[in-house]
């Protein structure tokens, strides 16, 4: 029996005092929260921070075909409700199918969401041939000489399973899929900064996605491209270049907030 990923990935949260903001993070579909790590060591001494751990997620195949979109909506609805009376700003940070979920409650909690980061939005899917490759090396345990079936490992939040299992994860993706379709029809009503951040080699995403963005999109927003890096893999210059931008796009934010009051 695989050994349960539980107590690895772990939701985690850091309230600075005095923060007026608080950042919350939110991974994608079978993902875990320890992506944001980094993202989280690049603002945590100016804003408070939340890593949530989707329902069904961080622990075994079975959960994860038990849970829904639904209960997917409802652990970052709940962490924005927990703490939206205490922080003025909250900014949310989404990582693809997290990107979805976080515009969709953006939508909800207009008067709290003050900005928008989107990494990865899976508004059109690409499936490459490499990720199909890597994954099937992932589940049957032969990713030692695949960079990028080991980068599955780190990412991928829920145990292996039996093949009937993943049959069953179709549903899941059915989920996102509809998320994809209701987060398309909302797009146009989306009214906070948005950073978007694309990868030109991202496996899963297709790039045409930025033309969805850019044809429904009225709001300001902001588009960075990383030429290099992939869906679950940043290269390391890329990466400093997306925490650089976000501290960035943040502290932009809640500049313009301070000017209007």
């Amino acid at each position: 029996m695989t050994k349960s990923k539980e107590n690895i990935h772990k939701p985690f949260m850091n309230e600075k005092k005095d923060s007026k903001t608080i950042i919350i993070f939110v991974h994608g579909i079978v993902e875990g929260p320890d992506q944001f790590k980094a993202f989280a060591k690049a603002i945590e001494e100016d804003y408070s921070y939340s890593a949530v751990l989707l329902n069904g997620h961080g622990t075994s195949g079975r959960n994860f075909v038990r849970s829904n979109k639904d209960k997917w909506i409802e652990t970052v609805e709940r962490e924005i409700v927990k703490y939206k009376d205490n922080y003025e700003n909250i900014i949310l940070v989404g990582h693809s199918m997290g990107s979805l979920i976080s515009i969709l409650l953006s939508l909800k909690y207009k008067d709290k969401v003050k900005g928008l980061v989107l990494i990865a939005t899976p508004l059109k899917v690409f499936v490459k041939w490499r990720i199909i490759r890597s994954s099937i090396r992932y589940i049957f345990k032969k990713e030692e000489n695949d960079k990028l079936a080991k980068e599955i490992a780190k990412m991928v939040s829920v145990d292996r399973c039996s093949l009937l299992t993943y049959i069953k994860w179709t549903f899941r993706y059915m989920d996102l899929f509809y998320l994809i379709y209701i987060t398309k029809k909302h797009l146009n009503e989306i009214n906070v900064p948005t950073l978007i951040v694309q990868s030109q080699n991202d496996e899963l995403v297709s790039y045409k996605s930025l033309k969805v963005f850019e044809n429904k999109l009225k709001n300001k927003y902001k588009i960075l491209k990383l030429k290099n890096s992939g869906h679950f893999c940043y290269q390391d210059n890329e990466l400093k270049d997306l925490l650089k931008e976000l501290k960035s796009f943040i502290k932009n934010i809640l500049k313009n907030i301070d000017n209007k009051s």
